[in-house]
This record gives structure tokens, C-alpha cells and sequence, in this order.
């Protein structure tokens, strides 16, 4: 994150931990106002026509205005024709800043006929992103972060960062703005902070779209109704209509046998690593777990892991192996709803790592806000998770005596809470290993109860882990007004990740209209591929007339269906070679996850969700050499003479 209006407690040593965060240089002296102007470079993510910005002062503590101010960063689009209303974005998280989404997914839409006398508004809540920003201090040594250490730094300001404080902003926005009812657009964890603005301010709101919706009363904090959740979406999801037919029968069965192995012990197998060298590695239950939490936001991962679990049971665990690698490292209790480029290192992220595409060919990329201002914070996170949701201790306890409550609490859990996993285990991916160290905080404020006459249109992914859509029915029958949109083959963030594009025409259509569709329809795209053929003999022709030809083209075919899976950013073939990332793309260096086809050359990424790849071109070495050009889906191109192409099925 920037340095610009930095916490300065969490900087500083724990004797310093009161100080006050200062209000960043030039916002608005007098609070509750609002000036916008064209924006800096430096606040910039996607560079945008029209895009303005300004800062919100607000009270740090209502409850004392003394005690120091906030500088909520705002942005906003001016409505392009007669001024009908005003849409704001609530991001996820807790800790997420909105901005870098509001500039990626919401401000194309201001080009949409329907939203057009629509003013678009997002602000980073406070203590994320530039409002702030909150940091836990670095770890020396390579160790991980100290919660307890990072909340006692933030000292006398800890209770200050609850969803209550957001509503509040919110509606100092909403009057800064001019008064006028918001439509609000909220994703993950803003749907709670929209609900219950929308139970506490009714007169504040017009409409809202909650996209992937949380209780108002908060999550499961065991993450034990997306452990449930993993059946529906391995069988009917990710396998439905016969798509894991050609490996396995059964791909929760499965799962669930894998798991009995794992709780016994550790699989240990050996991988190549991106420097030709192979290294021992081991596959635990609770790694295992860890990856299948993460695939609501892993589209390109999701679709390889029935197969690479199927063959784990078979006896070759180094595709999975593979896969679970980067489990590690998802953000603290995968809280986190982030835009392609985030979050899982899948696909889309590629280029969100990289630097502008013109400084591929040697030219100064433009000036733009760090990438550190768009990371979910940590220690917003933990100062909203850890003081506001079911835990089996209460947040003014002090850390001392929650291990022993934690273990006595999972003991009393039916085994049938977290099957096929163990308890323990669930609990060890959780969020209650970073809330067992925050300090004894002041609780939050209980959520509100009652029923919203607000509208609302609530979408749910079918793939969705997070929220699963069990429970949206539960959640849409806190608003008398309401209709639920289920999205087929969609994980969490439908709005993002729809490649149909059907819930971002609902939530524009609601918009404008009030009215939506009933039903969105499946994606035309492969739920589910095979593992690359260990050998040509086993790799089915892509053209029945160019046999080896076609076998070498379906080969290639499904190891680049592999990589894009990978979960991090360098590797090693199952057969042999390397990939990793580059300033250009993913480059492939002999790349062999089939004897026999080894593939040297760059995938050009684009870092978006709905067409993450941009183009690749491939030389061909083993049974029979040439190149292969991807377009789309397509890969084309001459091996041995013969032109092949083949369509992926799942990028």
C-alpha cells in the first residue's frame, strides 16, 4: 500500500500504537464534504474518461470526535444523460479496497445504454486501500504475521473498523452526495454492510443488487457450510451433465476416499521444479482442503482438480501435488471477493503480476497507484472478523484461554459438521487460527434484525463456495421485496466471473428497471477436463484422419488446459521442462506433461476473467515437430506436415 495517510500505529512500535492516522494531503478540511476533481496518476489503477476522485473526512470514533478523522477515498463517473439515480459499489473482504473493482468492473458499464443517467460512485472503506490503509507490521526472518501483535498496534483504535462504522460512512456518503437514495451494488462481505444500511437507513436506499450475499448476522467463521458445500459443487457442478465421465464415476466419492487416506498420512511425491531438478513434496488433508475452498475463484483451476484427485487415488498424486502447492497462499481465511488478477494464482492473475505490456518492448509504463493499494489489508480483516462473527469465545476474552475453548468446542461438533474432513483440520484453514491471537476487543455491535422492504435482487453462483447457494433462500428471506437468481457454473462474484454474461445484464436490467430474468442459462464451456495423456497411446486424435498427428495436437492441447490451473507462478512438467512467468506472458521452456510433445514458446495473457487468454505461439519437439498457434480456443498449425487444430475446452 501507499504511504500516503498510513496508520501510523502499525508502523511504529507498540508504545506508539495510539497515535492518530492523519488525514491524507488535500482532502476536503471540512468533514462530511466532498469536492471531487480529475484524479492523480498515483490513484489510478485502469486509466478511465471522465473518472474524478475526492476524499470523505469522517469522525475515526463517533462516539468521540475528538479523537481524530478518517479520509475515505471516493471516485466516481458523472452521469452521461438526465440524472436518474446513483449506484456505489461495496467491495468484499472485510479489508478489500473497491476502487481497483469499481475502475475494472463497474465504470465500463457507464457506457451501457440502461445505466447511462446513472451516476457510478465506490469508496475504500475504511482502513483499506487509500482511505488509510491498514498494515500489520512486516514479520522479521520469513515468519508469518503476528496477529496479536498486529492488533496491538492498531491499540486504542481496534473497535473502530466494525461494519457498523461502514454503514455509517456509507450514509455520510450518501449525504454528501446530495441526499439522494442509493442503489447499491455490494459483493462477498458488502452485502452484509448493505443489508443492514438497508435495515437501519431505509430511507437511504432505492434498490440493491447483493451479488453473493452474507448474512447480515456474518458467516460461518468454521467454514463448515462450504465444506458441505463441496459435494453439490464437485457432483453437480463441476461433473454434471457426464462432464468427469472419462476418469472417474464419482468425483465426491472420491474426494471423500482421498481424504480418508490423508487422514491416515501425508502423500509424498516427487515433482519437477521450474529449474529441471525434481524435489520430495507432500500433500496433506489440510492442503488438500485448502484448494478445494479456493476453486469458487479459481475457474481455470477448478476444472482440472476432479481429475488430478481421481489420479491421486489411482496411484500418481503429482498432479495434485502440483496443484495444492500454492494453497498456501491464500488470503487470511479466503475471506477475500476479489477481481480476476487477485486472490488464487490462476490464470487471470498472470498479468495482473506483470508490468504495463509496453514496458515488454523496452518504454516507460505510465504512472499508476501501486498495486499494494488495491491487496486485501490483514489487519482490517482481523480488526471486522475478529470482533463481529460467531466465535466459540467472546472478542473481550483475553487470547490466553481460547485454545483450550476452541478445542473443547470442536470436540463436542458432530463428525458430521466438516465430513469428510476433520474438524481439526477445518478449523486449521479457517479464520480462528488469526482470531485466537487478536487482543480482547469491545465487541461489535449485534447485527440488526427485521425484514427490508428495500428491492433487491440477490445473485448466487451455483460453484459458489463462500456463500454457498443453499443458503440464499435463507438470506432472501430477510427482504419482503426480493428475487434470487441462481448462475450456473459460477463460483463466487458472479457479476466477475459469468462468462454468459448474464448476471451483469441482470444486475444492469434491475437497475434501470427494477425488473429481472428468471433464469440464467450454462455456460457453453467445459466444467471439467482430463489430466494431460501420459503417453501419446493414450491420447485420444483430435483429427481421425492425422492420427499421430491429431494425438500430438490433443496433447498439447490438455497440458496447456494444465497450466492454466497451476496456482503458482512457476513449474515444472510432469514429463519433464518448465514454464513460468515473464514480463511477456507465461513462457514455456520444453514443456512436457506427455512422453513424447515438449512445447517451447509464450502464452500472452491479458489478466482478465472473460478472455484471460490473449494468443500463443508454440514450437512442437518429440514425436513429431512444428508450430501451433492459439487463437481463442483454437490451437492450429502444422506438425509433421499436417495441419491439426483442436478447441480447448476450458481456458
Amino acid at each position: 500500500m501507499s504511504a500516503r495517510g498510513r496508520s501510523a500505529g502499525l508502523l511504529l512500535a507498540v508504545a506508539c500504537a495510539a497515535a492518530l492516522p492523519a488525514t491524507p494531503a488535500g482532502a476536503d478540511p471540512n468533514p462530511g464534504s466532498l469536492g471531487f476533481k480529475a484524479c492523480r496518476p498515483s490513484q489510478v489503477f485502469v486509466s478511465t474518461a471522465g473518472l474524478e476522485c475526492g476524499t470523505l473526512v469522517v469522525p475515526l470514533d463517533r462516539a468521540d470526535p475528538g479523537a481524530g478523522e478518517v479520509g475515505l477515498a471516493v471516485q466516481r463517473v458523472r452521469a452521461s444523460g438526465v440524472r436518474r439515480g446513483l449506484i456505489v459499489l461495496l467491495a468484499g473482504g472485510p479489508g478489500q479496497p473497491a476502487l481497483p473493482v469499481f475502475e475494472q468492473l463497474l465504470v465500463p458499464l457507464a457506457r451501457d445504454q440502461a445505466l447511462r443517467g446513472f451516476e457510478l460512485v465506490a469508496f475504500d472503506q475504511r482502513g483499506t486501500g487509500q482511505s488509510q490503509g491498514l498494515e500489520c507490521p512486516e514479520p522479521e526472518g520469513g515468519r508469518s504475521v503476528s496477529f496479536g501483535a498486529c492488533g496491538a498496534a492498531l491499540g486504542a483504535t481496534r473497535p473502530l473498523y466494525t461494519s457498523q462504522e461502514s454503514v455509517e460512512d456509507l450514509d455520510a456518503l450518501r449525504s454528501a452526495l446530495g441526499g439522494t437514495p442509493l442503489s447499491i451494488w455490494a459483493v462477498s462481505y458488502g452485502t452484509r454492510v448493505a443489508g443492514t444500511y438497508a435495515l437501519e437507513h431505509p430511507q437511504g436506499v432505492a434498490r440493491m443488487v447483493l451479488d453473493s450475499a452474507v448474512p447480515v448476522s456474518g458467516p460461518n467463521a468454521l467454514f463448515s457450510d462450504r465444506v458441505r458445500a463441496l459435494g453439490g459443487m464437485l457432483d453437480e457442478g463441476i461433473c454434471g451433465a457426464g462432464a468427469c465421465r472419462s476418469f472417474t464415476r464419482n468425483a465426491y466419492a472420491d474426494l471423500v476416499r482421498l481424504v480418508g487416506v490423508l487422514h491416515r498420512r501425508a502423500l509424498r511425491v516427487r515433482v519437477r521444479t521450474a529449474h529441471g531438478r525434481s524435489r520430495q513434496v507432500k500433500v496433506t488433508e489440510a492442503q488438500l482442503l485448502r484448494l478445494l475452498l479456493r476453486l469458487d475463484l479459481a475457474p481455470t483451476v477448478r476444472v482440472i482438480v476432479p481429475a488430478a484427485i481421481a489420479a491421486a487415488l489411482h496411484g500418481d498424486p503429482a498432479p495434485l501435488a502440483q496443484l495444492a502447492a500454492g494453497a498456501r497462499l491464500e488470503s487470511p481465511g479466503g475471506e477475500s471477493q476479489v477481481p480476476s488478477g487477485a486472490g488464487p494464482l490462476s490464470l487471470p492473475s498472470f498479468a495482473a503480476q506483470q508490468p504495463h505490456a509496453h514496458a515488454a518492448a523496452g518504454k516507460q509504463p505510465a504512472p499508476r497507484a501501486p498495486l499494494s493499494d488495491a491487496r486485501l489489508s490483514t489487519a482490517a480483516f482481523a480488526a471486522t472478523y475478529c470482533v463481529e462473527n460467531h466465535l466459540p469465545w467472546s472478542p473481550e476474552s483475553a487470547p490466553t484461554g481460547r485454545v483450550a475453548q476452541m478445542r473443547a468446542w470442536l470436540a463436542s461438533l458432530p463428525a458430521a459438521v466438516t465430513a469428510p474432513f476433520a474438524a481439526q483440520t477445518v478449523a486449521s484453514v479457517s479464520v480462528l487460527p488469526m482470531c485466537l491471537r487478536w487482543p480482547a476487543t469491545p465487541a461489535a455491535p449485534a447485527a440488526p434484525s427485521g425484514i427490508s422492504a428495500t428491492p433487491t435482487l440477490i445473485l448466487s453462483g451455483d460453484d459458489d463456495l463462500r456463500t454457498p447457494p443453499e443458503q440464499a433462500p435463507m438470506i432472501a428471506a430477510g427482504y419482503s421485496d426480493v428475487k434470487l437468481l441462481r448462475v450456473p457454473d459460477v463460483g463466487h462474484s458472479t457479476v466477475s466471473e459469468d462468462r454468459t454474461g448474464c448476471a451483469r445484464r441482470a444486475m444492469i436490467q434491475f437497475f434501470a428497471s427494477g425488473s429481472a430474468p428468471s433464469s440464467c442459462p450454462r455456460s457453453r464451456e467445459a466444467q471439467a477436463v482430463a489430466l494431460p495423456p501420459a503417453s501419446l497411446s493414450d491420447a485420444p486424435p483430435a483429427a481421425p484422419h492425422a492420427q499421430i498427428a491429431g494425438k500430438v495436437a490433443a496433447a498439447a492441447a490438455s497440458a496447456l488446459e494444465y497450466l492454466f490451473g497451476q496456482t503458482v507462478s512457476s513449474g515444472g512438467g510432469l514429463v519433464g521442462g518448465s514454464w513460468g512467468l515473464t514480463v511477456r506472458g507465461v513462457a514455456l521452456h520444453r514443456l512436457s506433461d506427455t512422453a513424447g510433445v515438449a512445447l517451447s514458446g509464450t502464452v500472452h495473457v491479458s489478466g482478465t476473467a472473460l478472455a484471460p487468454v490473449e494468443s500463443a505461439r508454440l514450437h512442437v519437439r518429440g514425436r513429431l515437430s512444428g508450430e501451433l498457434s492459439l487463437h481463442g480456443r483454437v490451437l492450429a498449425g502444422r506438425l509433421g506436415g499436417t495441419h491439426v487444430h483442436v478447441r480447448l475446452g476450458a481456458l
